[in-house]
């Protein structure tokens, strides 16, 4: 399974070694460090990253500001994350769509999720989701399949983007069942669920940490997860239990530019380790339907390249990659 592949993950190690050559010996007291999301504010993303960046600034003693880059399904803000200097004030939280599965989807990709960063951590990891309009008359996937083949490409299905991981868990139902949707792609989750709230569109893909608020509200429902049932809908079937064979886990990974000086790397390491033992944090986590993993950082990185390997085989037999 996908989801055995992909295991971001952050390290069990809590010593900070001393600054060596080519480290700023007072950072991070110099100015706020940046933290950059690549999807729009209000999303899962953008949520995971307001709670993380207040404990982490905290843990830290310097201001973590959230940097919104949305657009071209995260590439923009990846991108300038990666041209960023690598002195330890420009942070990104890439995400599973960002870090793996825009590589294995997207030609000509300006950066390189394994040679131009540095892997802090997997900050946790949870479910991608099939939501609809409360009213739409679907309980489930097998009923969307149905739809589907009632109305071949009369329906239409949002997501983040081309490419995104909503999109590769819509591609897959359709190699799976041969169904045809129309996707409808945003800049971000916030506007997809904003949308099929309002009624403009009936089906979207998002993450867990987005759908939640909207789902417990009435807003939209939840009809399939892209994985194994999320601790958040329990009752909400995966995508294997409704006959597609194809089990995804959306994941976040913290991280900087290359070559930003080990010293530093080690501490912003070790504290989030810390931060993300906090009570609060594990609570918040909970909310959010997302776990933490455990192994280093080096492993996270090495893991991401072979991630990047399986899921573009997967994209190309599924024909999202040309």
């Amino acid at each position: 399974m996908l989801r055995r592949t992909m295991a971001f993950a952050l390290a069990a190690g809590f010593a900070v070694p001393a600054f060596g050559q080519g480290a700023d010996a007072n950072w991070p007291s110099a100015k706020p460090i940046k933290m950059i999301v690549p999807f729009a504010a209000g999303g899962g993303t953008d949520l995971v990253a307001r709670a993380l960046a207040e404990k982490l600034g905290a843990a830290l003693g310097q201001t973590i500001i959230v940097d919104n880059k949305p657009g071209a399904s995260g590439v923009i803000a990846m991108e300038a994350a990666a041209k960023s200097a690598p002195d330890g004030y420009t942070l990104v939280l890439g995400s599973a769509s960002t870090v793996v599965v825009n590589p294995a989807v997207l030609p000509d990709l300006p950066y390189d999720p394994v040679k131009d960063f540095e892997h802090l951590g997997d900050v946790g990891s949870g479910s991608v989701v099939l939501v609809a309009h409360p009213d739409f008359p679907v309980k489930d996937l097998r009923d969307v399949i149905a739809l589907a083949k009632a109305k071949p490409g009369e329906l239409n299905y949002g997501t983040w983007g081309n490419g995104s991981t909503g999109h590769i868990c819509a591609e897959m139902v359709r190699a799976a069942t041969g169904i045809q949707m129309t996707h409808v792609p945003y800049k971000g989750a916030a506007p997809v669920l904003n949308d099929i709230a309002a009624g403009h569109i009936k089906l979207g893909f998002a993450d867990v940490q987005s759908v939640v608020p909207m789902a417990k509200s009435g807003k939209v429902k939840v009809v399939a997860s892209c994985a194994r049932r999320s601790i958040n809908f329990p009752d909400v079937p995966g995508y294997v239990e409704q006959g597609v064979p194809f089990d995804f886990v959306w994941r976040y990974d913290l991280m900087a530019p290359a070559k930003t000086p080990q010293p530093i790397v080690d501490r912003l390491h070790a504290e989030l380790m810390k931060v993300l033992a906090l009570p609060d944090i594990k609570a918040r986590w909970i909310e959010f339907g997302m776990t933490p993993s455990t192994i280093s950082p080096a492993e996270l990185k090495a893991q991401t390249g072979r991630d990047i390997e399986i899921l573009t085989k997967l994209a190309r037999d599924a024909g999202v990659r040309p």
